[in-house]
């Protein structure tokens, strides 16, 4: 049987204001909150029958905040529907004055960002059967405009 991702797990200084992001962009819900003698927690879900898919972990005392790149994640991929989920995605980050980039892969349109931990992150629609694009990735990406998703979202 292959394996599927369970949850990630990220470290953040501020679990409140991780918790507010994740729950705004990108409709999870935090289903449970937990303190052990090191960390408060916020357990994330999806609403598809997983206690949760995040976790957001907060050091208690200040010292344990203070957290280098090397114990963050590069970054993780949300996969949206379609090109007009896409499309809302990034009209959500806009209004939220985040900054992104917007890529082609052939095998799937991306959305880069980072959230308010500076943890990079991905939301993308593959395309893999769509017109134009491939059945596997060659290495390249390519910036991606505004209007060609858009166009794409009708």
């Amino acid at each position: 049987m292959p394996a599927r991702l369970g949850h990630l797990r990220l470290d953040v200084e501020d679990l409140a204001r991780a918790a507010q992001f994740y729950t705004e962009v990108f409709g999870l819900t935090v289903h449970e909150r937990a303190t052990d003698d090191a960390s408060h927690y916020a357990f994330l879900t999806d609403g598809q029958g997983m206690h949760h898919r995040l976790v957001l972990r907060q050091a208690r005392d200040e010292a344990g905040r203070d957290l280098d790149d090397a114990t963050r994640l590069d970054h993780f991929a949300w996969e949206v529907e379609d090109e007009t989920a896409l499309l809302a995605a990034v009209e959500k980050l806009k209004a939220m004055d985040v900054e992104m980039s917007l890529e082609e892969a052939g095998i799937a349109w991306q959305c880069y960002f980072r959230d308010p931990e500076g943890v990079r992150l991905e939301l993308y629609c593959d395309r893999r059967t769509r017109a134009g694009g491939r059945p596997l990735w060659q290495g390249q990406q390519e910036n991606l405009t505004l209007k060609a998703l858009r166009e794409a979202a009708g």
